[in-house]
């Protein structure tokens, strides 16, 4: 069985599935790189013209012409949107550092029929930010809270970079409540060429592309800074640095699109959340013990359930790479593949129509 991770192979595997935003330098310059194909440009559209003033008010936010919607969790307020038809929910969870807004021309493509749900984590977008350690456990908590509180059942999850580990480690944990998973830019194990042979024989062979291998080693060194006390701080409390230095440094976003980003932000403490994620990536294999076990758990599961699965891939992607590819393909079962095209890990951002309607297709094909 493949998921099992160990020795060397374990500390370069699990700092690779939780590379969650790549690197400044190759990580932006690749975005740079990556023609998208995301208008943004609801200003003009149906939904606006239509619109009353009234109703304009309640959106999430102009670009995002749904109405925010609050769920009460543990005391707090889950920001979220619903919106679609009368077939079993559809539920999208982001990642580091965005929002639900990241899916804004996805849902349209999804809408049809399903009633779509799309989430703001705990301390993201227009959630609260409660006093709390954010860590991933602390998020589980939060997000089985809400899918409770909304009573949402025979979830079809859509989920992208911590949204994955968040909504894997749900599935598992809930399996009766989980139909299928589409997953993108997601945190699953990685697969060498010769996995289960002698490792001396692997040792000359390419295991991902050039792109995918320097990646690693450069976030490997920002992952050790943003970990180290102080420096980790600065990095993200003071010089917003996921916002600024990774996701918004591409010219793929107008500049009020960024702004979009920029606004859950808005300086100090606000920030903590985006400061604690990268502190749960597990550098020796050994911490967080509720990260590890939960990749480990959620590993097995995706190869013992046979729920309908679809994995949409990019290139060249950041958290998954070849490797990644070849252990879902090697590993899962009702698995459908999909290249969707260019693109290094917000990839909502790049080809969000044929995101949405190859994810509609799937389900269409599923039943779902």
């Amino acid at each position: 069985m493949a998921y099992p991770l160990t020795g060397i192979n374990k500390l370069a595997s699990v700092t690779r599935v939780f590379a969650l935003a790549g690197t400044v330098a190759i990580f932006a310059t690749a975005c740079t790189n990556v023609l998208s194909t995301s208008s943004g440009e609801f200003a003009s559209s149906d939904a606006d013209v239509k619109a009353t003033a009234i109703e304009k008010a309640q959106w999430a936010r102009h670009d995002f012409p749904y109405q925010s919607r609050y769920a009460e969790v543990e005391g707090s307020s889950m920001h979220y949107v619903d919106t679609g038809g009368d077939k079993d929910p559809v539920l999208l969870l982001h990642g580091q550092p965005t929002w639900s807004y990241l899916w804004r021309d996805i849902i349209p493509e999804l809408e049809q029929e399903h009633r779509v749900i799309a989430v703001d984590l705990i301390g993201f977008g227009k959630s609260d930010k409660p006093d709390i350690n954010y860590t991933a456990e602390d998020h589980a908590r939060y997000l089985k809270g809400f899918i409770e509180e909304l009573g949402l059942q025979d979830l079809t999850l859509v989920i992208h970079d911590w949204g994955s580990f968040l909504g894997f480690n749900y599935a598992s944990l809930n399996p009766k409540n989980v139909k299928a998973i589409a997953f993108m830019e997601a945190i699953i194990p990685y697969e060498s060429l010769n996995a289960g042979a002698d490792a001396s024989a692997s040792e000359d062979e390419p295991q991902e592309s050039p792109e995918n291998a320097s990646v690693m080693d450069d976030f490997i060194a920002i992952l050790k800074q943003i970990q180290t006390p102080g420096v980790g701080e600065k990095m993200i409390l003071e010089d917003n640095f996921f916002i600024e230095q990774i996701l918004l440094n591409t010219p793929m976003l107008s500049e009020d699109e960024k702004n979009a980003y920029r606004e859950p932000f808005d300086g100090g403490v606000s920030r903590q959340p985006m400061l604690q994620f990268p502190r749960q990536v597990s550098l020796d294999g050994e911490e967080p013990k509720y990260v590890v076990n939960g990749i480990e758990r959620y590993s097995k599961y995706l190869i013992d359930v046979d729920i309908p699965k679809l994995l949409l891939t990019f290139s060249p992607g950041a958290l998954i790479g070849e490797g990644s590819i070849r252990w879902a393909k090697n590993n899962l079962s009702n698995l459908q593949t999909v290249y969707i095209g260019s693109g290094v890990h917000f990839v909502q951002e790049d080809h969000p129509e044929a995101i949405g309607k190859t994810i509609n297709t799937w389900m269409a094909d599923n039943e779902l």
